[in-house]
């Protein structure tokens, strides 16, 4: 199946995905080029998707095309400004995009939230009216038996029928200890840790966990991961204190295996950001199963 990766950051859907033929990935983040393309052989552009011809969508002769748009729009961080936020221009042109292309199958990944906007009311009405069969799932990994929080919103347009319900939810995975480094000291990584001082304050805001509990979950990490301590993900209770996970752990909460490079040249906290935007794979492999 030939796939059209829009808004790709660091790749989470050709991780999720390694068996299908990338044709192209799209995105303006530079930082996230660099990831991506040290662990994947497709081409990336560096381009405002809204400045893309409409030709250039046909010559890619994808199949499925995979959107994950800017969701601030859709959140209250975003002041809810939806379609006339002007980080949904590029979904608005899409939505034109996709009408005219009509790609047998279509997927996007948004906030919860999304599903009542006017985006997505747009989205409905122009896509149905050339043919496209439309399901949404809200859809959180830790329901998977995952253990991490990031409830999403799952949009798939096909022009073909689609199948009523999910799957399965999948096996439970390994417990906590199996995401965790645990040589990690104060010595040998010291950005890491949390301040005395913010732990007293932040104390009971703090989304805490402790390897003791082995059936716990973590708390979605977003991109503010590393820059707010409250509603930004959890924090791992240690003998020496609190700490913050490492982007490599945070990767592993988020599905991708260690294989999956994450260059030491860009910073921690450029890491958390790309990994805070990106997508948890074990969640997009449930909503897709059986379609690709």
């Amino acid at each position: 199946m030939r796939v059209l990766e829009l808004f790709a950051g660091i790749g989470g859907f050709a991780a999720a995905f390694p068996g299908l033929h990338v044709v192209a990935a799209v995105d303006i983040d530079r930082s996230a080029r660099e990831i991506y393309t040290e662990n994947f052989k497709h081409p990336f552009l560096i381009k405002e998707i809204s400045s893309i011809p409409i030709d250039w969508f046909s010559r890619m002769d994808a199949e499925l095309w995979w959107m994950s748009p800017p969701c601030t729009p859709f959140t209250k961080r975003g002041f809810m400004r939806d379609l006339d936020d002007p980080r949904s221009v590029a979904l608005k042109y899409l939505i034109q995009v996709v009408s005219a292309v009509r790609p047998t199958l279509v997927c996007l990944e948004n906030v919860v939230g999304f599903e009542s906007s006017k985006a997505f009311h747009h989205l409905s009405d122009q896509w149905t009216r050339v043919g496209y069969n439309l399901r949404t799932h809200t859809i959180c990994p830790s329901n998977l038996g995952w253990p991490n929080r990031r409830p999403r919103v799952y949009c798939i347009a096909s022009l073909e029928r689609l199948p009523d319900h999910l799957p399965t939810p999948l096996a439970k995975p390994p417990g906590i200890t199996e995401f965790i480094d645990q040589n990690i000291t104060i010595e040998s990584d010291p950005n890491l840790w949390l301040e005395k001082k913010s732990v007293e304050r932040y104390w009971r805001a703090m989304d805490r966990v402790t390897l003791s509990d082995n059936a716990i979950v973590t708390a979605c990490f977003a991109a503010s991961y590393g820059k707010a301590i409250v509603r930004s993900g959890s924090y791992l209770e240690t003998p020496s204190g609190y700490r913050r996970f490492s982007p490599r752990e945070v990767a592993r909460f988020l599905g991708f295996d260690n294989t999956f490079q994450l260059p030491c040249r860009i910073s921690t906290k450029r890491q958390w950001q790309l990994l805070g935007n990106s997508l948890s794979l074990p969640a997009v492999r449930h909503v897709l199963a059986g379609l690709v």
